[in-house]
């Protein structure tokens, strides 16, 4: 519940900001168009005040007939973007190889760094003439792996997993051992929005917002795997966890778009309120005298969760209905059952050994999308 709290106040905080830089200064009107004075009224007679006796109306502006860029007529709008995504988990910070005593921790969960991942994001959607508009689209990063080897050589001595559970499963140490965590996140969400399009004379741009409301879904799906080598290499066993969180809500939003001739720049902040449907599920513990420790082990709940992303990109108009995007993203996941949480180093002996599914862990994204978009 912590990391939930830690979310929903730093999406609070920025979209608050976001939102207030997106709409200041500017007084909204339902229609699409707003209306644009182009020269100065002359002032108008009172009741019973000949109109030559009227002062002669002051000369427009110099810039009072500058063009304006034109205003954004599209009905439908798609794009599709490659992401590079780094990653950082707020995961129990627990020891994974000890020594022989247990005092000494060789590799922890936290050790790990995951490298920048690649994955996809596409959008489309369509705008009525009433202002209101619908989207759908969908994010995915594949495999992101995290890996790290430890060998005895370096740690000065053999390797042990930690708890009751070292000893059991290779009763010698290890001569080396190493940890693989391997983690796909899919996003799909589908929204209603308001459009308002108006003239801001503050940037001499068109800028358009959209408030947006819809539902979310996003799947976490990981594994992660201690493997350890001994006697030369002819033993190995190995201990493989894994999570599965299907996470499903409404989400608000709002986007903000200001058009120049050539350049565009978009934002957006989104929130969502999930529901979490997790399943954790543990491999059978062999050791390595092929002693069946622990049998296959699943374990399902239901937990509250969080995602809020946000994001700042440029768009360079290639012609009137295609351009290239480029921008940054922030990407916050709470409440998700991640496979390293779920290690269970205890008597795999004992009733409820492997059983038990730890929900509370998240996931923060950050990284840069690139595409194309086509509006007509």
């Amino acid at each position: 519940m912590a990391a939930l709290g830690r979310s929903i106040g730093m999406a609070a905080g920025l979209g608050a900001a976001f939102l207030l830089a997106g709409l200041s200064r500017a007084d909204w009107e339902t229609d699409r168009l707003a209306e644009i004075p182009s020269v100065v009224q002359p002032p108008l007679a009172e009741e019973g005040q000949p109109a030559a006796d009227l002062p002669p109306a002051d000369p427009p502006p110099a810039d009072c007939h500058v063009t304006l860029p034109p205003a954004p007529t599209w009905t439908r709008y798609g794009y599709a973007e490659a992401l590079i995504m780094g990653r950082d988990n707020q995961s129990f910070n627990r020891p994974l190889l000890v020594d022989d005593l247990g005092t000494t921790t060789y590799l922890s969960s936290q050790n790990l760094q995951f490298p920048f991942g690649g994955g996809v994001r596409a959008f489309y959607g369509e705008v009525g003439c009433d202002c209101r508009g619908w989207e759908i689209g969908y994010f995915g990063l594949y495999n992101q792996v995290a890996s790290a080897t430890t060998t005895s050589a370096a740690a000065g001595g053999p390797l042990y997993l930690p708890g009751a559970l070292g000893p059991l499963l290779d009763p010698s140490g290890a001569d080396s051992a190493t940890f693989t965590y391997r983690s796909t996140i899919n996003n799909v969400e589908a929204n209603v929005f308001h459009h308002f399009l108006r003239w801001n004379p503050y940037r001499e741009a068109w800028l358009e917002v959209d408030w947006l409301t819809g539902f979310r879904y996003v799947n976490v799906d990981e594994t992660a795997n201690l493997g350890l080598i001994c006697c030369g290499g002819t033993e190995a066993p190995f201990y493989r966890v894994g999570t599965n969180n299907n996470m499903f809500g409404a989400q608000v939003g709002g986007r903000a778009r200001w058009n120049w001739q050539r350049w565009a720049v978009e934002c957006w902040g989104k929130a969502a309120i999930l529901g979490n449907a997790q399943r954790q599920f543990q491999n059978p513990v062999i050791s390595s005298q092929d002693v069946v420790l622990r049998d296959t082990v699943v374990s399902t709940g239901v937990a509250p969760g969080m995602i809020a992303d946000l994001n700042v990109s440029t768009i360079y108009r290639l012609t009137d209905v295609w351009g290239i995007r480029a921008g940054y993203n922030l990407i916050w996941l709470g409440g998700v059952a991640l496979a390293p949480n779920q290690f269970d180093f205890n008597d795999p002996t004992v009733a409820g050994s492997g059983k038990l599914l730890q929900p509370n862990g998240s996931i923060f994204l950050m990284g840069a999308n690139l595409g194309l978009e086509a509006r007509w």
